[in-house]
């Protein structure tokens, strides 16, 4: 069976030309989802089951089949729907049926005045609003593993639209293994009206042959083959930690030898509540210091301190928490003439690694869980509570979250200032290129060598070559024409 014509409710004149331009055939998966009669559906589980394509078609035939029918077909980020969905979107679609595709309004109108919406949850407040004053005939949400449970709720309550001739009010999401809400709302639980339907690339005949021996090969954790091949919703556990307790107390254990030669760079967190501490520490080479801790509210007493420390070196490179109270204090510091820098951990991660981390944070924390083999720690017992306590997430897409500080407090745990401070003292330079994703500090220059006896870094599960051999004392130049070091010193 194809989507055709009669299946779409394409009038005659145009209905030719559509079909021989799309010779779709859904797979019996697709076909199982698209019939079933719940409103409310998640078709899904493994990748490469054909998820984005039925949802696209899906959107088409809604739009086509009910006369002035209204939808939103969306990603939890704008920038993620527009390289992914859209592009399936726009290969779909009988443009011979299209009368209007506004780019900057984000909406695609057909002749029998039916349209479609879209955008994003998280990150587009201005189709947010608009969806506020929208009755909606059906959504559809892309990747839902990536968005939470609020937003489907939000968009439940827009099925409201009336036409003349009626409406199959459908809440359409494609997901792959994840252990959130999904999960406990279409798998854990037979609530009425909801209907999962999986999704396997067995299932789907258009794949390469080798889809599924590609993805054996790669080198991710076991879990998340199980869960992108098998469907296996159990696979995928809820968190883990970033660092390894074991690897911080072997770093603060580790002496490094560092010289002159060696680069020196300040992290600040800023405090923004009354119990949370202000932290100043230091990285020379790859030694980690504390330089200071305080609690109070004054941001210009923060910046007397800091001032205190640094002196009148005024060159020396000072990373700034420059979200909230932190952003009056970096400009206070750069208009007094330090060499300041915001770091802002909700901004997006580097060019090279948008594919990879939520945001700059996380990029920021896997950097230095990267250097943890390498570097040395102060014994600071608050600093260990913290680093052994962050937790991240990895979606089915790869990209790695770490959890919020806010997240943190609904643990009862104290926000990371320390550890925050660390990584800010870790953070790569600000003029980044491709062989300085993750970058390792302190390795240009003098290399401080370590004291105890060094064994290869584990590899990690994210990288995507094997582990080269190097000793530990090779310094920055000696790896810089190695392609497979730059791939080992980048993480990925």
């Amino acid at each position: 069976m194809k989507w055709n014509k009669s299946l779409l409710n394409i009038p005659e004149e145009a209905g030719e030309r559509v079909v021989q331009r799309e010779s779709i055939v859904p797979t019996a998966r697709q076909m199982e989802a698209f019939m079933a009669p719940e409103r409310y559906i998640l078709y899904g589980g493994a990748m490469g089951g054909g998820k984005t394509t039925w949802l696209c078609q899906y959107a088409i035939e809604l739009s086509l089949r009910y006369p002035g029918n209204m939808g939103y077909l969306c990603r939890h980020e704008l920038r993620s729907f527009k390289r992914t969905t859209l592009v399936r979107l726009e290969e779909l679609l009988p443009w011979e049926l299209v009368i209007q595709h506004h780019k900057t309004d984000n909406f695609i109108k057909f002749h029998n005045e039916s349209t479609i919406y879209y955008g994003g949850l998280g990150d587009d407040q201005r189709q947010i609003d608009r969806l506020k004053s929208l009755e909606l005939g059906w959504f559809g949400i892309d990747q839902a593993e990536e968005t939470t449970e609020k937003f489907f709720f939000m968009l439940g309550t827009r099925l409201r639209l009336k036409t003349e001739k009626g409406l199959r009010y459908k809440g359409l999401l494609t997901a792959n293994p994840d252990p959130g809400w999904l999960k406990a709302r279409f798998i854990d639980q037979q609530l009425p009206d909801h209907a999962f339907i999986p999704a396997l690339p067995r299932d789907n005949p258009h794949l390469p042959k080798d889809y599924e021996d590609k993805i054996r090969d790669m080198d991710i954790p076991e879990e998340l083959k199980r869960a992108w091949l098998e469907g296996d919703w159990d696979a995928i556990t809820s968190t883990q930690t970033v660092y390894q307790a074991i690897e911080v107390m072997k770093a603060m254990e580790r002496e490094v030898e560092v010289s002159d030669d060696d680069d020196e760079v300040f992290g600040l967190d800023v405090a923004e509540y009354g119990g949370d501490e202000t932290v100043l520490t230091k990285r020379k080479g790859l030694k980690f210091d504390i330089v200071g801790a305080w609690r109070m509210q004054d941001p210009m007493e923060s910046v007397g301190k800091v001032v205190r420390a640094l002196g009148f070196n005024r060159k020396t490179q000072i990373n700034v928490d420059a979200i909230g109270t932190g952003s009056g204090v970096y400009y206070r510091l750069k208009e007094l003439g330090y060499n300041a820098r915001p770091i802002k951990g909700s901004a997006s991660p580097s060019r090279e690694n948008q594919e990879r981390f939520k945001n700059y944070r996380a990029e920021l924390h896997w950097n230095l869980r990267a250097m943890l083999p390498y570097v040395s720690l102060p014994k600071d017992p608050d600093l260990r509570a913290q680093l052994c306590s962050i937790k991240y997430r990895v979606l089915s897409s790869g990209i790695i979250i770490i959890e919020s500080k806010e997240e943190m407090r609904r643990r009862g745990l104290p926000s990371p200032d320390r550890a925050d401070a660390i990584i800010y003292a870790a953070a790569p330079p600000e003029q980044r290129d491709d062989e300085s994703l993750v970058w390792y500090a302190g390795l240009e220059g003098s290399q401080a060598k370590s004291k105890e006896k060094k064994t290869p870094k584990k590899k990690m599960p994210w990288e995507r070559k094997k582990e080269p051999q190097r000793s530990a004392n090779m310094k920055r130049k000696d790896w810089e024409d190695d392609d497979e070091g730059k791939v080992y010193i980048q993480g990925l």
